[in-house]
């Protein structure tokens, strides 16, 4: 990727039943790159390398989790 796109996080993510969706902590970051990572399946899912506003580190985050801020 040649540009840095500001982004918003879900991290610390748990299920919500009542909701039937995934909730957690919101936080503000910088989309660096995109990749994929194997999930517990086996299944190939697509990740966002996350540079983290808070606290200034990198996360690999599942792009469903993932919205332009």
């Amino acid at each position: 990727m040649t540009k840095e796109i500001p982004v918003k996080c879900i991290i610390s993510r748990y299920w919500y039943p009542s909701k039937i969706s995934s909730e957690g902590d919101v936080i503000n970051g910088m989309l660096i790159d995109i990749s994929t990572q194997t999930a517990e399946n086996g299944k190939l899912i697509p990740v966002g390398i996350v540079l983290l506003e808070d606290d200034s580190t990198f996360q690999c985050i599942p792009m469903e989790f993932i919205k332009s801020a």
